[in-house]
């Protein structure tokens, strides 16, 4: 998967002042710059949360078209299928983006798993419409972190993971009382958020269901009912999806052979892996190489 400077490769090498330490961006974006990230879909090492400003959005999510306007916010984790269909001329948004390394090294990683993949994942249109204090309040912490990412502190790290919690814990605040009209409990959230963290660091070795339900000390089949009622997908699905995910970066991004990347990813043979990703992506990796 692209890490955020390998992103801005893709985006705008010279937006890179907007990056500090390749673990925390801050972008304002437009409609050029928005549809730019369709050429790395589901290839993103990164969380990132945007708030539209002004203008429309369209994306799909795999579920169909989704239109956005000014004080929507939508949520990207890895793994999430998302394109850009369209924006406005007029478009403007602001975008955070936290690289894997930093969300997972923090304390609050587990909050960033409950802003990001549960809206997603249980809300199903993958938007949260935000009233203009919560909205507006969100913004300057977004104009916040911008300005420190700008200015030479020694403490910069320090700074911009306290305000980077921040805003994660806002954004929790505010879809609580999403949260509350829906049935998830809050054992099942739990269980659903320490299995995302896992799946996060172990999907390339370990595929099967009984080494998360294991690491969770419960069994398989409460670990499905939990993953398929808050996400809609099977344990299996995320599985397949995450290591998909990165077959296509690991075929587009480097030299590695079929078989090198088969082996890479834990597959027991070249010909499983190739019966793998067709299923997952309807071609067989060498039309993807050739690309």
């Amino acid at each position: 998967m692209y890490n955020l400077i390998e992103a801005y490769d893709i985006i705008g090498a010279e937006f890179a002042h907007e990056i500090w330490d390749s673990r925390i961006a801050l972008a304002f974006t437009d409609g050029e710059r928005t549809l730019l990230t369709n050429n790395m879909t589901d290839s993103l090492k990164a969380y990132t949360f945007t708030l539209i400003v002004q203008g429309e959005l369209t994306l799909d999510n795999g579920s169909g078209p989704i239109r956005f306007t000014s004080n929507d916010i939508y949520s990207y984790y890895p793994g999430s299928r998302v394109r850009i269909l369209g924006v406005s001329a007029d478009y403007r948004g602001i975008c955070l983006m936290v690289d894997e390394r930093m969300a997972h090294d923090t304390q609050a990683f587990r909050n960033l798993i409950r802003a990001s993949m549960i809206p997603l994942s249980q809300f199903g249109n993958a938007k949260m419409t935000l009233v203009d204090d919560d909205a507006e309040r969100l913004r300057s912490l977004m104009a916040l972190i911008s300005l420190y990412i700008a200015r030479p502190l020694s403490l910069k790290n320090e700074i911009l993971e306290m305000l980077y919690s921040c805003f994660i814990n806002d954004l929790i605040s505010i879809q609580a009382f999403v949260k509350a009209r829906n049935a998830i409990s809050k054992q099942a959230e739990e269980i659903f958020v320490s299995f995302y963290a896992l799946l996060q660091k172990h999907y390339v070795e370990h595929h099967d269901i009984g080494f998360y339900a294991d690491a969770l000390n419960i069994t398989t089949t409460y670990l499905s009912r939990v993953v398929k009622g808050i996400s809609s997908k099977t344990v299996i699905g995320c599985i397949d999806e995450m290591l998909a995910i990165e077959a296509t970066w690991l075929l587009k991004s480097t030299a590695l052979t079929v078989t090198q990347i088969a082996d890479r990813l834990n597959f027991s043979t070249s010909a499983a892996f190739d019966k793998f990703y067709k299923r997952m992506r309807g071609v067989t990796p060498l039309s993807v190489r050739s690309l």
